[in-house]
C-alpha cells in the first residue's frame, strides 16, 4: 500500500471513529443522580448540581450535545433532528420582567404554521421518535437542566421565579396521556411560601424533601379545554446561595448571616447548569411506550411550557409594590424578575434504572438545597 492510500484510509478510519464517539457521547447518560438527594415540587424532583458535586456545562460549543428548549441568541438555537422544535430565544439583556413561551415567540412557527403533527402552537415540542434518536430512550430517561444567569450574587438579584409544565400526547387519538408540573404549591390551595424552607411534610409551604410525586396531580382535565394556568403560588424560586454547616454524618443548611462551613452558589451563569429536574411519572409513561412491541414512537409527542420571572398569572399583581433595586425591569421585584438574561433550559439524560435508592443520611441532609428554595439559607432554622 502506498503512503497516500494509507494516509487516506487512516483519515477515514479516524473520521469514522470520531463520528462513532460523538454519537455515543450524545446517547450516553448526562448525569448519574442515583443516591443524590432531591426536593419534590409538584410532579418534579429537583436536584442541586453544585451541592451534589455534579457539573453539566452549557457554554458555547458545549450545549450542542443537548436538546435545547431555551437559551439566549448565541447562534446555537437550532436542534439538528427533524421532529424537534428549535429552542425558544430567552431574553439576553436586562430589559424585561419575564419570559413566557407563546405563539408570538415560537422559533419554528412564527408564520403561524406548525412544523408537523407533533407540533403545538406556543409550546416547545418534539416527537418521541425524534427525541429517542437523540437521547436513546431505551437506555436513558429525560432530565431537564436549567442554568441560572441573573445579575450579581446578591440573594434577590441572583434569583427569579420559575415554573414548568410538560405534557405527553398521542397524536392519532388527539389525547393527553399525562400532564406534569414543576410547582411550589404542593396542595394546590394557591398559597405557598416563595423560597420557603423545604420540609418532609410540606409544612414549610414549599418543596417536600424526598417527596412522592404521586401525591400531586396537575390541575384540570387531560384535555386542551381543561388545561389551567399557574398561579403565583406555583412559581418556584431559582438561584441564590445556600450555606451549609458540617455536622456528624453530613451537613445541614444554616443562615448565611451566621457561621457556616461552605456557601454554595446556584446563580452559576449561562455556561453551566445549576439544577436537574426529573419527572418520574413522565419517565414511566415513556418507559412503558419504549417497551411496547411494535410501538410507533412518531405517534407520540412531548410538549413543554416554561415561564420565567413576572407575568400576568393570577397573584403577580399583588407583589409588584414590593421594593426593588433593579428599576429597569418595571414593577417586578428583584427576587422574581428575569433581570439578567441568557438563562438556559435543555434536555439531557440519566440511565434508566429502578427508582433511585433512598439517599444515605448525609445526602438526605443536603436535599433541602435543591431548586427553588434559594431562600433556605436566608431563614434561621429552628
Amino acid at each position: 500500500m502506498d503512503k497516500r492510500a494509507y494516509t487516506r484510509r487512516l483519515r477515514a478510519a479516524t473520521a469514522l471513529t470520531a463520528l462513532s464517539a460523538a454519537m455515543a457521547a450524545t446517547a450516553a447518560p448526562t448525569v448519574n443522580l442515583g443516591n443524590v438527594g432531591y426536593v419534590t415540587y409538584g410532579d418534579a424532583r429537583s436536584y442541586s448540581l453544585p451541592i451534589a458535586g455534579l457539573e453539566v456545562m452549557s457554554g458555547p460549543g458545549q450545549i450542542s450535545v443537548f436538546t435545547k428548549l431555551g437559551l439566549g441568541a448565541d447562534g446555537q438555537l437550532g436542534n439538528t433532528n427533524a421532529g424537534v422544535d428549535d429552542a425558544f430565544e430567552t431574553p439576553n439583556a436586562n430589559t424585561v420582567e419575564g419570559f413566557r413561551t407563546t405563539t408570538a415567540n415560537e422559533p419554528n412557527s412564527l408564520a403561524g404554521q406548525l412544523d408537523g403533527n407533533w407540533d403545538r402552537p406556543g409550546w416547545w415540542d418534539a416527537s418521541l421518535s425524534a427525541l429517542n434518536a437523540e437521547l436513546n430512550l431505551s437506555s436513558n430517561s429525560l432530565v431537564f437542566f436549567f442554568a441560572n444567569n441573573e445579575i450579581g450574587s446578591g440573594e434577590d438579584r441572583a434569583s427569579l421565579a420559575a415554573w414548568m409544565r410538560v405534557e405527553i400526547t398521542q397524536i392519532s387519538t388527539n389525547s393527553i396521556l399525562g400532564r406534569f408540573d414543576l410547582s411550589n404549591d404542593f396542595n394546590q390551595d394557591h398559597v405557598s411560601t416563595y423560597g420557603g424552607l423545604p420540609t418532609f411534610d410540606g409544612s414549610g409551604g414549599s418543596g417536600i424533601i424526598l417527596g412522592d410525586t404521586g401525591l400531586y396531580t396537575a390541575p384540570g382535565a387531560l384535555t386542551d379545554a381543561g388545561r389551567q394556568d399557574p398561579y403565583l403560588a406555583d412559581f418556584v424560586r431559582s438561584g441564590g446561595p445556600v450555606c451549609l454547616q458540617s455536622v456528624p454524618g453530613g451537613e445541614i443548611i444554616v443562615d448565611c448571616a451566621g457561621s457556616y462551613t461552605r456557601k454554595v452558589e446556584h446563580n452559576l451563569g449561562g455556561d453551566r447548569a445549576a439544577y436537574a429536574i426529573v419527572m418520574p411519572e413522565l419517565d414511566q409513561i415513556v418507559t412503558n411506550l419504549m417497551k411496547t412491541p411494535g410501538v410507533n414512537l412518531a405517534d407520540y409527542a412531548i410538549h413543554v411550557d416554561y415561564r420565567l420571572g413576572c407575568g400576568s398569572e393570577t397573584g403577580f399583581s399583588a407583589i409588584r409594590a414590593q421594593p426593588k433595586q433593579n428599576q429597569t425591569v418595571g414593577d417586578c421585584p428583584d427576587k422574581y424578575a428575569l433581570n439578567g438574561g441568557d438563562e438556559k433550559l435543555f434536555l439531557g439524560t440519566q440511565a434508566v434504572t429502578p427508582d433511585n435508592p433512598v439517599p444515605e443520611p448525609g445526602a438526605i441532609a443536603l436535599t433541602a438545597a435543591a431548586l427553588g428554595a434559594m431562600a433556605w439559607a436566608r431563614r434561621r432554622l429552628g
